[in-house]
């Protein structure tokens, strides 16, 4: 039960992560005019913000179990077989 808080706390803060690593004041430190494999470096930057944030989620979606839905209260066992 503690791995899946740990496990939801972490898929909580992933988004809001995710857009302070956008954020404009921390985009322009890598538009310094260099380049990674020939790309700038800004675009390398933003490629690889959104490929951490894509790899993240799914491991995240891999790491949390299934919720199985409840069974309705009220309803006895007789009532859902007929």
């Amino acid at each position: 039960m503690a791995n899946r808080r740990r496990s939801e706390g972490f898929g909580f803060f992933l988004p809001i992560f995710g857009a302070i690593l956008i954020m404009p004041p921390i985009v322009h430190l890598f538009d310094r005019g260099g380049t990674i494999f020939g790309l700038p470096t800004i675009f390398a930057y933003l490629f690889g913000v959104w490929f951490f944030l894509i790899a993240s989620s799914f491991a995240l979606a891999r790491l949390l179990p299934r919720d199985e839905p409840e069974p309705r209260a009220g309803r006895s066992e007789r009532d859902r077989d007929q």
